[in-house]
């Protein structure tokens, strides 16, 4: 896969920008309402979440989870509508720190998060995104 696109690169920037922030309003307003997506700090419960309302879940529970915590976008390939990106989470839940590198698998459309899920290599959200998820 590429070197990422600006209209791929862009939200992403923007939405990891607004969760370091605390910035509910501004991460929503870079998801769409059919939005789906999963994440790993939350796959041992199974949960996909869902629009808006999936979103807001995931920011009480996961985001929320964190005494501090920072997302680093650290590279990104793709087109305007869907691609991957290795992020690193770095925080602390009760006061004991936590780090995870991750991949996600990103869809966009009209600039809008439409699904993502989070992987623990490279090629499975290569291999994720490739199928259309």
């Amino acid at each position: 896969m590429s070197q990422a696109s600006p209209e791929l690169r862009a939200p992403l920037e923007a939405a990891y920008a607004a969760v370091n922030e605390g910035d509910l309003d501004g991460f929503l307003a870079l998801l769409a309402e059919d939005l789906e997506f999963t994440s790993l700090i939350a796959e041992a419960e199974g949960t996909t979440f869902h629009g808006h309302e999936g979103a807001r879940a995931w920011w009480k529970t996961v985001r929320g989870a964190f005494d501090e915590v920072t997302w680093e976008l650290l590279e990104v390939s793709g087109s305007a509508e869907r691609g991957i990106a290795q992020v690193r989470l770095a925080g602390k839940i009760g006061g004991v720190p936590v780090e995870q590198t991750l991949w996600q698998a990103v869809v966009l459309r009209d600039g809008k998060a439409v699904w993502w899920a989070n992987y623990r290599d490279r090629q499975e959200a290569l291999d994720a995104v490739s199928r259309g998820a």
